[in-house]
């Protein structure tokens, strides 16, 4: 049988979650540069705090917005913004892997344009979501990391499976199967990361990657409506 020496062993991941992945780590080299000591950072003094109050999304933000008749953009902008930075080094590194675990699978299955769609959808839902929660209960916390788009992104995988458009890469007949894992997760990690409110963001950034498939795959529906008979 022929094979082609010149084929790369593995496949290289899409250019479309490589960009989108070295963006939300570009914090991390100048804030450890920074703590070294350059870059005009004094060395031993991390500088995350002064950096996460340019681009995390305040709790009370959306109330402000409406009781000051102020949408203006350097406010809309939070709801993006807050993805860049994390709280912590390991949270910007747990996000990556999840991104780059599921986001290999719906960056394959999807177009660039759709692919960033369902991610930056998935943020924005989550960020609003949190802050119409807060809102409501008097919360007060912040919202910082790209949990929630990493989810989004677990989302669109979990309706790929469902939807037996995609394999599932470990052989798992039940899709669902990986929203139970993700509550272990959770709780296991909860150590790590604390356990508030803000896993609503990650949870809506969910169901968002996973409704926007309805809409963002041809036929969708047909596809949901096909699966239901079989059941």
């Amino acid at each position: 049988m022929y094979q082609d020496h010149n084929t790369a062993p593995v496949n290289p991941l899409p250019k479309v979650l490589i960009l989108l992945c070295v963006a939300l780590a570009a914090a991390e080299p100048f804030l450890m540069l920074q703590k070294l000591g350059f870059l005009g950072g004094i060395a031993g003094l991390d500088g995350r705090s002064a950096l996460l109050q340019d681009f995390f999304l305040p709790a009370g933000l959306l109330q402000a917005m409406l009781e000051a008749g102020d949408f203006s953009p350097q406010y809309l902008s939070r709801f993006i913004s807050y993805i860049f930075v994390d709280g912590s080094l390991i949270g910007t590194i747990f996000a990556l892997v999840f991104i780059l675990a599921f986001g290999n699978f719906v960056a394959r299955a999807f177009a660039p344009w759709r692919f960033l769609v369902i991610f930056f959808a998935s943020v924005l839902t989550g960020g609003l979501v949190y802050n119409v929660l807060a809102l409501m209960i008097g919360y007060g916390g912040v919202l910082a990391g790209g949990m929630p788009g990493a989810f989004g992104l677990i989302g669109a995988f979990t309706w790929l499976m469902w939807t037996g458009i995609l394999r599932h890469p470990i052989g798992a007949t039940n899709p669902f199967a990986l929203i139970l894992f993700l509550v272990i997760f959770r709780v296991a990690s909860a150590p790590v990361f604390g356990w508030d409110w803000t896993t609503v963001a990650d949870w809506t950034g969910f169901a968002t990657g996973f409704g926007l498939c309805f809409l963002l795959v041809p036929g969708g529906w047909q596809q949901m409506l096909q699966r239901l008979r079989q059941r």
